[in-house]
């Protein structure tokens, strides 16, 4: 009998697999954030000269272009561990979509809420203050040479606000601001709604129950556009890894070169890609594919340095979600801050990724960033349990019918 996906449930309790899994969260959030810091303050590889294409600048610009696949990787993680883990649940005859609903929705919101909130201070505060950076009006030549929007401040308006705050962006509406990533996160909320749906509507035993939710998905697919299937695709790579239930797979040296050898090919044949319009899909879809043959290959693997980081980073992981959400506007007012001192006249026109002070200038960013996403997810994200609870308890009060306790 196959033990999946119900095996999922144990394999999470695996201290290596774990860490593994908590490691691979903040790495990633880690190289987004990265990246996008090199993008206001760096000059493009492109503009470099040859004398400062030195081996480890060349390897520096080569990772952290690997923020698009990062991105690839928390799809898939998040399909593993939501739809996955929901799966494992569903077969044991633990799945309430009441739990579902309130865990999703208090995991995304808790934080998402207040981090537009901050958006918009840190964006009104920065382009009132520093706005001789350019940051804000793209006038500054590496934003305006390397993010092809329009200016943040078109994208700072009441309307679009609210758009943001009902999931909207990437559907409909812009993401709030300078805060640009944010067009993944409405992603995540709609793969939440689309999955959920889909699971309660086949454990339904009223037929009528099955086309009824059945009715509403086909009408959801309708009006989340035609690019939503492909981004689901990659998060459902997750949900299948959850149900392959042949350990002769499990070859975690080759799934881990394999994995490195398509990141290296997605960065090195980039050219290639521009060739034909279906290569970047198929790119993400081979991240996505060899990623989850990584995460069935490590579920069971006990390794001792995984083990002794579990700690770190689990430390790291737990406010990786609230890195992603604020680290676009706040490095850019930091930038801007530093600016203002009058010592970094760098900041308005780019550094060379030699520039000692362009260096320092990434270090100190860099550290502020991360202590600012820690002590925003100190008041969000780590009261989500919390906030889980209560809400459950009030429906619970009020007649609502839910099961056990959800996913993280």
């Amino acid at each position: 009998m196959n033990p999946y996906p119900r095996r999922v449930l144990q394999d999470v309790e695996n201290r290596s697999f774990t860490s593994f899994l908590d490691l691979m969260r903040w790495m990633a959030a880690a190289i987004v954030f990265l990246s996008h810091l090199r993008d206001p303050l760096f000059l493009g590889y492109g503009s470099l000269v040859a004398g400062d294409r030195n081996l480890g600048v060349q390897l520096w610009y080569f990772v952290t272009g690997w923020f698009g696949e990062a991105v690839i990787v928390f799809f898939v993680l998040s399909g593993y561990l939501v739809g996955g883990i929901a799966c494992a649940k569903a077969s044991l005859g633990r799945f309430s979509i009441g739990d579902y609903a309130v865990d999703r929705c208090t995991r995304l919101y808790v934080a998402f809420a207040p981090a537009l909130l901050l958006t918009a201070i840190l964006d009104i505060a920065g382009s009132t203050w520093f706005a001789d950076t350019g940051f804000w009006t793209h006038t500054q030549p590496m934003v305006r040479e390397k993010i092809a929007t329009l200016p943040f401040l078109a994208y700072l308006t009441l309307k679009n606000f609210f758009a943001n705050l009902f999931m909207l962006q990437t559907i409909v509406a812009p993401p709030f601001g300078s805060n640009q990533p944010l067009w993944t996160i409405s992603l995540e909320f709609w793969f939440y709604v689309v999955f959920g749906l889909g699971l309660a509507s086949c454990l339904a035993s009223v037929k009528s129950l099955r086309l009824l939710g059945l009715c509403a998905l086909g009408i959801l697919f309708v009006l989340l556009g035609i690019r939503f299937p492909g981004y689901l695709g990659l998060w459902l790579f997750g949900v299948i890894a959850a149900f392959v239930p042949w350990r002769a797979i499990e070859r975690p040296p080759l799934a881990f070169l394999v994995f490195a050898g398509i990141l290296v090919f997605s960065r090195a044949g980039q050219e290639m890609m521009k060739q034909a319009a279906w290569w970047p899909m198929l790119r993400d879809y081979l991240v996505a594919a060899s990623f989850a043959w990584l995460l069935v290959s490590m579920r069971s693997v006990n390794l001792i340095v995984l083990e002794r980081a579990c700690g770190f980073n689990r430390f790291m992981a737990d406010f990786s979600y609230s890195l992603y959400l604020i680290h676009f506007p706040l490095l850019l007012f930091l930038l801007g801050a530093l600016h203002a001192t009058g010592l970094f006249d760098g900041i308005a026109r780019g550094y060379s990724p030699t520039s000692a002070q362009g260096l320092f200038v990434y270090g100190v960013v860099i550290a502020l960033t991360y202590l600012g996403a820690w002590l925003f997810s100190t008041a969000t994200e780590r009261r989500t349990p919390g906030i889980r609870r209560m809400l459950k308890q009030m429906l619970v009060s009020r007649g609502f019918v839910l099961g056990r306790a959800g996913s993280s």
